[in-house]
């Protein structure tokens, strides 16, 4: 461990993704590695994630390129990780005859996917982009004092976030359309933060981040079923099923209406956690986490936390039960 890192805890964290980065790499873009592959994309992820958290302190000279190479690398491994996560669901259904065959369909696909990654992605080469880091890290060393102020904001707009979606998901209405896929986002997002928050020294309550990590569990399950069912959807239209095989499109249908039946089930038991113990993770967001200013809460994307303002926040769409006191 570095002298700067021994008693800058949040340094350390950032410092052991990029350990995990630079170990995961080659083993994932060379090797194919399963594991490796999860264990660099959510490396990726998690520096992101770092990323906008302290863009307020960071220059752009250092940050975009780190970012830049973070993102390829996240795409290159997204598909390939995709595969992997479908192809083992799959082969858990080995006695239905359209689950064997979109398997294999898969397992051919992936072999595709994993050959177009090693050419576009030479792990030396990645490697090497990787050390813009340097430059993004010795900022952080200098923006010490600010990351807890930032830590704090950031988990009061990111919660609203996720609290308006969540809120969404149990009132759906044409006004107002739920969408699963921006609360899952804003809730990885959130997850993330909560981890840094975690490694600055903020402790948690362990039964508020296990009420958190089985509402993302219910979503992540949900999106595993999603991405199963485009990805029957899309097989089917490039096979032409339809024309030519009606018994294996017919099962495909059936199918996919399981994983449907799954993921709607997911999300209800996402809703049920969230009526039963989002109040408890909101008070307990609202009270370890102060803040030392006034924000303003902005609509959110994949991109991260809106960027502060000089006046006080609003509750964003929260429910009763679970609005801020802050």
């Amino acid at each position: 461990m570095s002298s700067e890192a021994k008693d800058f805890p949040f340094l350390a964290y950032l410092d052991e993704l990029m350990e995990q980065l630079h170990k995961n790499v080659p083993k994932a873009l060379r090797d194919f590695d399963g594991e490796a592959v999860h264990d660099a994309r959510v490396a990726t992820r998690r520096l992101k994630a770092a990323m906008e958290l302290l863009a307020p302190v960071l220059s752009d000279h250092h940050r975009h390129p780190f970012e830049k190479v973070l993102k390829k690398l996240r795409k290159r491994l997204g598909p390939l990780r995709d595969l992997d996560v479908m192809i083992e669901r799959l082969s858990e259904m080995s006695s239905n005859a359209a689950a064997r065959w979109l398997c294999d369909e898969l397992i051919r696909l992936r072999e595709k996917e994993r050959e177009k990654a090693g050419k576009k992605a030479v792990p030396a080469d990645v490697l090497a982009k990787l050390s813009s880091w340097w430059g993004v890290r010795d900022e952080i060393v200098e923006a010490r004092d600010a990351i807890d102020s930032l830590v704090s904001e950031s988990l009061h707009l990111q919660f609203d976030a996720f609290a308006e979606q969540a809120s969404q998901l149990n009132r759906e209405s044409p006004a107002e359309p739920r969408d699963p896929h921006e609360l899952r986002i804003a809730g990885k997002i959130l997850r993330y933060t909560l981890e840094m928050a975690k490694e600055q020294g903020h402790k948690l309550p362990a039964s508020v981040l296990r009420a958190f990590k089985k509402m993302q569990e219910a979503l992540g399950n949900w999106h595993d079923d999603v991405v199963l069912i485009q990805c029957m959807m899309q097989t089917s239209l490039d096979r032409q099923l339809s024309y030519h095989q009606l018994d294996l499109q017919e099962g495909l249908l059936k199918l996919s209406r399981t994983f449907l039946g799954r993921g709607n089930r997911e999300l209800a038991r996402f809703s049920k956690l969230w009526q039963k113990q989002g109040e408890e993770v909101a008070q307990t967001i609202r009270g370890k986490f102060p803040l030392t200013r006034a924000v303003v809460s902005e609509p959110q994307t994949d991109h991260g936390p809106a960027d502060s303002g000089a006046t006080p926040a609003p509750s964003a769409g929260v429910p009763p039960d679970v609005a801020s006191t802050a």
